[in-house]
């Protein structure tokens, strides 16, 4: 039996990610696409490795006792690559990006092309993070620098520097009062149901929430979700509406689901979160790419 590496890293993302959607990001692969080579692959073994249901990818039992495997010929499968690229003197330079949502949109794209551009040797590694996971992951060292929106807490030794902004969006269902609008005020929501992303400090939901309003009313708030994805679907569903940052339309278009910018509330800011400590000349490369396409360097 010849088992690809390809179909076992692909199986250890899945198991990291435990969401068809978030792991194919990270393997630049559609959900489709790795969903048939994790299909391939139970075959091949002629095990059932995962439990797939609409909300959620479970491990099997098979599947845990085969990811401790998989992931040590994952490991050694790259200390394979790194010792030929010592060898023939061009060892590789590995960033480990994560990204919140849409990260810093058009923008993200574009520093991820100049960093390779620049840095030949650069083997980028992207991961989607949850809505308040950046710091947490930076601190673990899952990841080497993250886009995340503001505002969010900070810990002590994690700094964030300001990339962009964007202006906010109401999130409506395809079939929505509101969804064949141009724009909308927030006073003219006061009887929306909001969906927020779970688990949030409430300053910050409160600030994606706009809560207080101007007028002093408060939002009405219903379910929560743990993902943008979770976000769009609860709206899709017209269960509630949401508030998020313009660049989610250009990431995540779906029919059922219209984006009206709103046009009186201050816009999101988009950061570059790094460690104070980390000082290894691809991630300052990759911070200084950043600042100079924002225009913020210096």
């Amino acid at each position: 039996m010849d088992v690809p590496i390809s179909a076992l890293s692909s199986f250890c993302v899945l198991a990291e990610e435990l969401h068809f959607g978030h792991a194919a990001a990270r393997l630049r692969m559609a959900s489709p696409s790795l969903s048939q080579q994790i299909a391939r692959l139970e075959s091949q073994l002629g095990v059932r490795l995962f439990d797939r249901t609409p909300r959620r990818v479970v491990l099997t039992e098979a599947g845990r006792e085969l990811l401790p495997l998989a992931l040590e010929v994952r490991r050694g499968h790259r200390a394979v690559l790194d010792w030929a690229s010592a060898r023939s003197g061009s060892a590789e330079q590995r960033l480990r990006v994560g990204v919140v949502a849409a990260g810093a949109g058009e923008l993200t794209t574009a520093v991820l092309a100049q960093a390779v551009q620049r840095m030949p040797r650069l083997r980028l590694e992207m991961r989607r993070l949850g809505f308040f996971d950046a710091p947490t992951e930076l601190l673990a060292g899952t990841v080497d620098v993250a886009f995340a929106p503001a505002p969010l807490p900070l810990p002590p030794g994690v700094r964030a520097r300001e990339v962009t902004q964007e202006g906010r969006v109401l999130v409506v269902a395809r079939d929505h009062p509101l969804a064949g609008r141009s724009s909308v005020g927030i006073g003219e929501l006061s009887d929306e149901t909001f969906i927020a992303p779970a688990g949030g400090e409430k300053a910050v939901l409160d600030w994606w929430l706009v809560d207080p309003r101007p007028d002093g009313g408060h939002p009405r708030r219903g379910p929560v979700a743990d993902d943008i994805e979770g976000i769009l679907e609860l709206c899709a569903a017209g269960v509630g509406v949401n508030i998020a940052a313009a660049s989610v339309e250009g990431h995540y278009r779906r029919n059922q689901v219209a984006f009206i910018p709103i046009r009186d509330i201050p816009p999101a800011s988009i950061v570059l979160l790094v460690l104070e400590t980390r000082d290894e000349p691809e991630v300052l490369a990759f911070e200084r790419i950043a600042l100079e396409l924002s225009g913020r360097a210096g």
